[in-house]
């Protein structure tokens, strides 16, 4: 003789305490995952934003080049911005954000000693600058020389 089988509709699917106890599981895993995860998020911004300050730097090095006439980068630490222009203020050829609101999140950006610097065609600067990035406790330095190398510096 064969036994049948009989299922009734009450006894498919999870209960509600099963239900629960799943979620409560995967939110302390993605809780622990949050903050293991949140320095490196912040280094690696960090990083990212002093890359794309060399290349912009290397970039006036190019338009100054290309137009045959000195370009300015200028630094504005309160808006956390970057912005390459021509001397006389005519042309702005590039504007970098890399506040709160941008992919970068940066807490600060300063240029010292001064903040800005003149690029001439040659790719010569008028002086040595060291540009800081600082997301949370990481930190990126970037230094113009006056001889026209751009480097990423780490404190």
């Amino acid at each position: 003789m064969k036994s049948s089988t009989v299922r009734t509709l009450g006894t498919a699917g999870f209960s509600v305490i099963e239900l629960a106890v799943v979620t409560g599981v995967a939110g302390i895993l993605l809780a622990l995952a949050a903050y293991r995860f949140g320095p490196a998020l912040e280094q690696a911004k960090a990083r990212h934003a002093a890359a794309a300050v060399a290349a912009d730097l290397q970039y006036a090095q190019m338009v100054a080049a290309r137009d045959r006439q000195p370009v300015v980068v200028i630094v504005n630490s309160s808006l956390r911005l970057l912005m390459i222009r021509n001397r006389a203020g005519t042309t702005i050829y590039r504007q970098r954000f890399l506040g709160d609101d941008t992919e970068f999140g940066l807490d600060t950006f300063s240029a010292s000693p001064v903040n800005s610097v003149e690029i001439f065609p040659n790719g010569v600067a008028t002086q040595t600058m060291t540009y800081a990035a600082t997301k949370g406790t990481n930190s990126r330095q970037i230094r113009l020389t006056r001889a026209g190398q751009v480097r990423v510096v780490y404190p």
